[in-house]
């Protein structure tokens, strides 16, 4: 008789939540995904299943100013005390090469993760009937990149929007370069 890995999956998941509290929901899953010893189906049967019985918070933080592709505040994962406990209890079931790897998985990833949470792109209706899209970067201790620019229409307003969610660096990269360019 096969035994049944859903419970392993669901550790997978606590333990991700432990290593990286405040997680966006995408990353946790992402991370899971990972370890190839689930699919996407899995992941999302486990995690709704750990939300349900309260061991996983997944909800969108008050004042959260991230907005996710479809201009929606991101969704984190936090572990509640209770799921705190369980994990505790029961870490040592997962496979020391799963930890390992998500260890590093982790690791690797820290950076992406960090930048995508200093990046933010909103849209908003002008008084002209025009579409106004504030891009940010912000860093520790300050803003660190602020750009605001206005479409004729709201489809291209919400396209600057998600192709600097999805690519702030290398657009941020283009617009450095060509301000430092010289006309020699």
């Amino acid at each position: 008789m096969q035994e049944n890995p859903f419970p392993l999956h669901k550790l997978i998941l606590l333990h991700i939540a432990g290593q990286t509290p405040g997680i966006r929901r995408s990353g946790l899953c992402d991370a899971a995904l990972s370890t190839l010893s689930m699919d996407y189906f899995d992941v999302a049967q486990a995690l709704d299943e750990l939300a349900e019985a309260k061991l996983i918070q997944v909800a969108a933080r008050k004042g959260e100013a991230v907005l996710d592709a479809h201009d929606r505040a991101v969704e984190r994962c936090d572990l509640t005390a209770k799921g705190q406990e369980v994990l505790s209890a029961l870490e040592s079931q997962i496979p020391v090469t799963i930890r390992r790897y998500l260890a590093d998985y982790l690791d690797k990833t820290a950076l992406d993760r960090r930048i995508l949470d200093t990046v933010t792109a909103t849209v908003e209706p002008t008084a002209t009937g025009q579409y106004r899209v504030l891009l940010k970067q912000h860093n520790e201790q300050d803003e660190g990149f602020s750009l605001s620019c206005t479409f004729p229409t709201e489809k291209m307003a919400k396209k600057a929007a998600a192709t600097w969610r999805e690519s702030s660096a290398k657009v941020l990269q283009a617009v450095v370069k060509t301000l430092l360019e010289s006309e020699d």
